[in-house]
């Protein structure tokens, strides 16, 4: 049976305590707190991000960051796993790697959030009603999500929201199922992992089971992710995400406990 986990969510608009205590309440075992780092006033101030959130908190440091861990509820039953979202864009790559590689984490995800032109990819171009712009900018959202997963800059467990674009309702190119094993077979060989995102689920159920699809043919590794922002969106569309692991025969991303458990390298924080 698939365990229940969540492995990308954020505390920008909710506190740590409060996420934890959805995540008991809705059974989820292992919980990762994934910030982004555009969320964080010292990187800020060096990088203009292309895609930002313009309310919710800002992080002065890591260390403050780092300092919330220390909130987890004691005896809440859920496994919390001490994580960043790194947003991965060729114009700040090397600023962005050096800032996230300060310390080791529990699990990190990598995203694409803007285009080389610094424009947020959920932002609507000109001319979106044309196919062939539609299609170009897709090919252009995948060929960076390839880029990220052939990039070290920071040692990432998984990609996120692989097809994101499907939130600006953008028509697909024709050949996005085999665009889609591409990028699966990229992940494999890079052993990453390609998330099964929420935030997706709910906006194209279908480009998901495709992306599902493609990560059995290829045999990488998907991650369950509900990208919760708030607590009442700890584990949304999970169970959904659950049932095409089970329909797809995937192959889930162990649990980060348990690989630290191998490594002998538990640490104190991350169990309450």
């Amino acid at each position: 049976m698939t365990p229940r986990v969540d492995n990308h969510s954020h505390i920008l608009n909710a506190n740590i305590s409060k996420m934890v205590k959805s995540a008991q309440a809705k059974g989820v075992t292992e919980l990762s707190i994934t910030e982004h780092v555009s969320q964080f006033e010292e990187l800020r101030e060096r990088v203009r991000f292309g895609s930002v959130h313009s309310t919710g908190r800002l992080f002065k440091t890591l260390d403050e960051y780092v300092d919330e861990f220390e909130n987890i509820p004691e005896q809440s039953g859920v496994r919390v796993n001490r994580g960043l979202e790194v947003d991965f864009s060729p114009r700040f790559e090397a600023e962005v790697g050096n800032f996230v590689n300060q310390r080791d984490w529990d699990i990190l995800l990598c995203s694409v959030h803007e285009f080389p032109n610094a424009k947020d990819v959920e932002s609507s171009p000109e001319n979106s009603s044309d196919s062939e712009t539609a299609h170009e900018r897709w090919r252009e959202y995948l060929r960076l999500e390839q880029m990220a997963l052939e990039s070290d800059f920071v040692p990432f467990h998984v990609l996120s929201h692989p097809v994101r674009m499907s939130r600006g309702r953008l028509v697909e190119p024709p050949d996005m199922q085999q665009r889609l094993l591409n990028i699966a077979n990229i992940a494999k060989k890079r052993e990453k992992a390609l998330e099964l995102n929420g935030n997706d689920i709910g906006y194209s159920i279908r480009l998901v089971r495709m992306l599902a699809g493609a990560c059995s043919t290829a045999g990488c590794k998907v991650s369950l992710g509900s990208d919760a922002h708030r607590p009442n969106d700890v584990f949304r569309n999970m169970d959904i995400a659950m049932g095409l692991v089970d329909e797809f025969h995937l192959s889930v991303l162990a649990s980060r406990t348990k690989q630290r458990l191998e490594n002998g390298r538990l640490r104190g924080y991350a169990v309450k």
